[in-house]
């Protein structure tokens, strides 16, 4: 495991070693490529983001099991040993950590593979640095709205129908009288198709709704996060009765 952290400067094009900045955001950067790692890690750090470095998953296990702190995970798919799609799998059995895949392969199934497991956000390479940045920093917006959500129960913050009760406040589901297990973005996706029943919104919007209005990847990662909500609130997850699909249009919630 690479434990640094660096300051890039633009003026000599050196980098210099530093302790790392309180309150500043740290991103672990899982990548067997040291160029690639390089590149990702300069651009964070010109952004003011501390970064640390894994060459594998193992490493990167190690680290986090050891109590390692990190904000959101940048992980390649291709890893020696244990592969990166297994590594979020672990990841996300214990952790909410904003997760970012790294990967050559852009096919759909590849996309859908990666955001079954868990990851947030999938980027083929080559991909742009600046690109990456700002999808970093939609994530992390994204995680502090989820974290500063969290507050006194208040009944006008809470949706309520038949079977299902969403509570906005405290962000908790209940389906059927059951608790529900939901992750940040299938919590928001919910959210906002509850909020406004009847009203058909594309997996476009639904995307950009998800990433702060950032969204540059595959539109049909959507239908991926609504199958996993389905699954969880549905009594019968191949006839829904909360979230309907519109052919041709999108997706809305039941009106009834």
């Amino acid at each position: 495991m690479k434990e640094k952290f660096s300051v890039y400067n633009p003026q000599n094009r050196m980098l210099h070693q530093r302790p790392a900045g309180q309150g500043m955001h740290r991103v672990l950067i899982v990548e067997d490529d040291t160029a690639v790692r390089d590149v990702v890690a300069r651009a964070l750090q010109r952004e003011h983001l501390e970064t640390r470095e894994a060459e594998d998953a193992e490493s990167a296990l190690e680290y986090l099991r050891g109590g390692g702190r990190c904000d959101l995970i940048i992980l390649d798919i291709m890893l020696p040993g244990m592969d990166g799609i297994e590594l979020c799998r672990r990841v996300r059995a214990s952790s909410e950590v904003p997760i970012i895949i790294l990967s050559v392969r852009d096919d759909e199934t590849s996309v859908v593979v990666g955001l079954e497991v868990g990851a947030d956000d999938y980027v083929t390479k080559p991909f742009s640095p600046r690109q990456l940045v700002s999808r970093v920093r939609a994530q992390l917006r994204r995680r502090e709205m989820d974290l500063q959500s969290v507050g006194p129960q208040d009944d006008t913050h809470r949706l309520v129908f038949p079977g299902l009760e969403i509570d906005l406040s405290r962000r908790l589901v209940t389906a059927g009288g059951r608790p529900v297990e939901l992750t940040a973005k299938e919590f928001d996706l919910l959210s906002l198709l509850a909020s406004h029943p009847g009203r058909v919104y594309t997996r476009e919007q639904i995307m950009r709704h998800l990433w702060g209005g950032e969204f540059f990847g595959e539109a049909r990662a959507a239908d991926v996060h609504i199958q996993h909500i389905r699954h969880k609130i549905e009594p019968d997850p191949k006839n829904p009765r909360y979230v309907q699909t519109v052919r041709g249009a999108g997706y809305r919630f039941t009106e009834g």
